[in-house]
């Protein structure tokens, strides 16, 4: 089997340039009207951008829990126990741990008893 070209020296022409003026008659006669150019709305920059007064909560460490729990705090007892776990960093605690730890001291003060 013989490959053949393909003939493609009809496609080598370049189109000429098509005149706006007919293209613009043309459309307005067929009820195709062209609408005007709306110019870029352009909104300004905020001045002064403020940051939220908002708790922003450092990158989590992974930890060995085994059941997730999801609570709500204040960001005052949020930025307290996250002073917790920084407040020896040769440690590298997680956050878990501090609530562990937390639990189980309150646990004893409250109601009396030891944890194992």
């Amino acid at each position: 089997m013989t490959r053949t070209r393909l003939d493609l020296s009809e496609f080598n022409e370049t189109p000429p340039n098509k005149d706006p003026a007919k293209l613009r008659e043309i459309s307005d006669g067929a009820g195709f009207p062209s609408r005007p150019a709306v110019p870029a709305v352009v909104t300004p920059a905020p001045l002064d951008v403020q940051q939220p007064a908002t708790f922003q909560r450092p990158p989590r460490a992974s930890g060995n829990r085994n059941i997730a729990i999801n609570v709500r705090v204040d960001p005052e007892t949020a930025a307290r126990l996250y002073a917790l776990r920084d407040a020896d960093p040769t440690r590298k605690r997680v956050l878990a741990d501090v609530v562990a730890d937390a639990t189980i001291l309150l646990y004893e003060r409250e109601l009396g008893g030891k944890t194992q």
